[in-house]
């Protein structure tokens, strides 16, 4: 059946609900880091990102893999809580947090939000993941990203799910791309049954402008610095 598409604000609250009762460092915790996350595209607003450190056996995401169901109500909803919730349930995973503005969701372009993580002796790399909203199942995000011993920046592309047809209609986007508050439908119409792979861009076919909704090159810089 049709599933009404989750109001941002809600679940990203729910989200940090869940990233601070589900999971926190372990004992064996060693190294505490801040990610720093900065939307670099000039007319795609994102959800807050999920921001998760894990051993080497886990891959948030990879070319040519299906999503797991967290990443697609990600990338298809903004429902950010699944895949926090999905995270905190994965033996592989040490900590995960969400970065959001102060203010409430979305992040806007230029926009920067941050986390603070920890990172166990076994966990040692980092992978982050946040919709952008103005696409029909598009994330920016890195997978398994070695951790540094001071710092370290680098830069995430966007990527297509693979699980939903890109209409670029604003019936099956979530708001606020749409600019009235409204939630679109996720129609099981449009499934797509493809894997992860590099997004193709925004084609100017329905309701988005390429102009104002496009990008070019990384949409994102991650910042990770050691706390201690």
């Amino acid at each position: 059946m049709p599933r009404i598409k989750k109001l941002l604000v809600l679940a990203v609250a729910t989200a940090i609900a869940l990233s601070t009762l589900a999971l926190t460092a372990s004992a064996e915790s060693e190294r505490t880091y801040e990610v720093t996350v900065t939307n670099l595209t000039t007319g795609q607003i994102m959800t807050p990102y999920v921001v998760a450190t894990h051993d080497d056996s886990y891959r948030l995401f990879g070319r040519g893999l299906y999503a797991s169901a967290g990443l697609q109500q990600v990338a298809e909803n903004g429902d950010v809580p699944v895949l926090v919730a999905e995270l905190a349930a994965n033996p592989a995973v040490n900590d995960v947090q969400v970065a959001a503005p102060a203010a409430g969701p979305p992040v806007f372009p230029g926009q920067s939000v941050s986390a603070v993580v920890e990172a166990s002796t076994t966990s040692r790399y980092l992978s982050v993941a946040g919709m952008l909203i103005c696409t029909n199942d598009g994330f920016g995000g890195v997978s398994s990203v070695k951790l540094p011993e001071v710092s370290k920046t680098v830069y995430a592309y966007a990527w297509d799910a693979g699980t939903e047809i890109n209409t670029e209609s604003y019936a099956d986007l979530v708001p606020p791309c749409d600019g009235s508050g409204l939630s679109g439908m996720t129609n099981p119409a449009l499934a797509e049954g493809a894997t992860v792979h590099r997004h193709q861009g925004i084609l100017g076919g329905a309701d988005l402008d390429p102009v104002v909704h496009g990008w070019t090159g990384a949409v994102l810089k991650i910042e990770i610095e050691l706390i201690h």
